[in-house]
């Protein structure tokens, strides 16, 4: 399926079904088991495989332990986190910062996904729409709630990646900006701010779309992506299709499906392939 879509390596992630459920020491060592597992993957097959690691917040102290792991020791690319808790926990909660001050001292990558949890709103969940529009909700609001509590302010080195084009927050950027500009809803420009510390995949597939968050978030901040396992064959081919397809330059689409992820990952891409 990679060969058909024209792909040389793939990312592995666990999310959303990362380890949080049950006490700390059982969470952390279903966290060590998945990521053992990628790692094995990653050996067998080092040509065509990277990952995030996962870890079992909302247990900071086991989660920084299994962290500083997978970046020090694993070496993968970052780590993988969920938009909320199964405690109702936004991922941009007070008490997670512990965790990504740890992580911001090893300049780490931080994936955020979606849970399918609907937002925990009835307007979601009533209707059965967490995963078609409940999703990228949830992208789009772990994304502004990151804004609001200021992470990349307070932690700089982070760098974060979020999926499905960020749930569309570039075609909410005017609103968010005139909120910014008029009633100071966010402490610094949002813009500015997704376009220094924030990544965004592109596993949306609709090409206007594509369009918009390149000409709105910008050319460089965008990822490949392809929402697999969710999608497969035909619609994982699409994934990349459809930007080999795009109204794009040619180095515009370089960079998507290529150098944008070199620059991100930088050295971590080789130290991985090294284990």
């Amino acid at each position: 399926m990679m060969d058909k879509a024209g792909v040389d390596y793939q990312v592995l992630s666990a999310t959303p079904q990362v380890p949080q459920f049950g006490k700390p020491q059982e969470a952390l060592a279903a966290a060590e088991m998945i990521n053992n597992f990628y790692h094995t993957i990653i050996d067998q097959q080092p040509d065509r495989f990277r990952a995030y690691g996962v870890v079992p917040l909302p247990h900071v102290e086991e989660a920084i332990q299994e962290g500083k792991r997978i970046i020090e020791e694993l070496d993968f690319l970052g780590i993988a986190v969920n938009t909320v808790l199964e405690t109702g926990q936004s991922i941009a909660d007070d008490a997670f910062l512990p965790f990504f001050e740890a992580m911001d001292a090893l300049g780490a990558i931080i994936y955020i996904h979606p849970t399918g949890c609907g937002t925990l709103s009835p307007m979601v969940n009533d209707y059965d729409q967490e995963w078609v529009v409940g999703a990228p909700i949830e992208d789009m609001l772990a994304t502004l709630q990151l804004l609001k509590r200021e992470f990349p302010q307070k932690f700089p080195h982070l760098r974060f990646h979020i999926p499905h084009l960020g749930g569309g927050i570039s075609f909410q950027m005017q609103r968010i900006l005139d909120n910014y500009e008029d009633w100071r809803s966010f402490s610094y420009h949002p813009l500015e701010t997704l376009q220094k510390h924030f990544w965004f995949n592109t596993a949306n597939f609709l090409e206007a779309s594509l369009l918009h968050s390149n000409e709105i978030l910008g050319n460089q901040r965008l990822l490949a992506g392809s929402d697999f396992p969710y999608f497969q064959n035909q619609k994982y081919t699409r994934a990349f299709s459809y930007i080999r397809e795009a109204n794009l330059t040619d180095n515009q689409r370089t960079a998507i499906l290529e150098t944008n992820a070199k620059a991100l990952y930088g050295n971590r891409w080789s130290l991985s392939k090294l284990h």
